[in-house]
């Protein structure tokens, strides 16, 4: 399961993974939401999804074949569906332990920039929407939330008035709370983290690295990644219906900032205590979630690699 996060690459680590294994990874069938329904089938998380039922999900994938092979959800805001991680436990059960998790974790600051020029992409009204319109109310409702309760984590959306859609938009960042629900069902050893700058750097290690999450084998995983080294992802290759303009003005950059950074802290200690992997290598034990530099909302937005 590919449980998070959006604008974080989701799209283009899940096209390594079933493009370079050669069909060792399997995506499974369409569903009636078309072509993204490839990579994300939505079922644990959205609850009209999940009423289509266990047997309308096991017919997307295909009979399992001879040969080592896994399949692969790649959804990723199942991270900020609340009841997901209960939804995947009542559907597998005493198989539950079997899954694998990875996580794409990017600076939640440029997360929210980059989601706010997807929706920009869509055109209408969001055409007339500047990001200080955009931001700034959701902002103020966050702190609305803290100064009723400073150790409120600001998420799910489902939390009792007056602390109901404490954070709109802005909860896609709010790591901490989710990782913790994601804990009450699941043990650290199935997680496995991804620095989002990391895989930008290094996204043959970081295929090789949840591929052998996945449990697939070390010869699978090796071929993968240099296969996919090989073929380095282009770094002009941006999605772009997130690449953006012109610069998030300074005061909300700050102000963004500041919001995340508490749930960032906490976040480390929480990867630390209960020593959920990272990757890659050189983003364990690291601050990979802080922005690069306190210059970042001077600095033309930048494009990565984009869900």
């Amino acid at each position: 399961m590919l449980i998070g996060s959006i604008k974080t690459g989701t799209s283009s680590l899940w096209g390594l993974l079933v493009d370079k294994t050669n069909g060792s990874v399997v995506s499974g069938g369409l569903t009636h939401k078309g072509d993204i329904s490839r990579k994300e089938k939505d079922f644990f998380g959205d609850p009209s999804m999940w009423r289509m039922g266990r047997a309308w999900y096991e017919r997307v994938w295909p009979r399992c074949p001879l040969r080592p092979t896994v399949a692969i959800d790649a959804t990723p805001a199942y991270h900020v569906w609340h009841d997901a991680p209960k939804n995947m436990r009542t559907f597998f059960g005493p198989l539950l332990p079997a899954l694998r998790l990875v996580w794409v974790l990017r600076d939640p600051v440029s997360k929210f920039w980059s989601y706010f020029w997807e929706l920009k992409s869509y055109g209408g009204d969001w055409d007339r929407v500047s990001f200080s319109q955009f931001a700034t109310p959701k902002l103020a409702r966050a702190r609305t939330c803290l100064q009723r309760d400073p150790s409120s984590p600001l998420w799910p959306p489902s939390m009792p008035p007056p602390f109901d859609n404490c954070a709109p938009h802005l909860d896609h960042g709010l790591y901490y709370p989710q990782l913790q629900r994601w804990l009450q069902f699941f043990a650290p050893s199935q997680l496995l983290l991804v620095s989002f700058s990391g895989y930008t750097a290094q996204p043959a290690a970081v295929l090789r690295d949840v591929l052998i999450h996945g449990r697939l084998s070390l010869d699978v995983a090796t071929r993968a990644s240099a296969a996919a080294a090989a073929r380095p992802t282009k770094k002009t290759k941006y999605n772009s219906r997130a690449r953006g303009r012109g610069h998030m003005p300074r005061r909300l950059w700050n102000e963004v900032h500041a919001l995340y950074q508490p749930f960032v802290d906490r976040l480390y200690v929480l990867i630390r205590d209960t020593k959920i992997a990272v990757s890659p290598c050189g983003a364990r034990g690291t601050r990979f979630l802080d922005p690069p530099n306190t210059t970042l909302a001077a600095s033309p937005a930048r494009a990565g690699p984009d869900d």
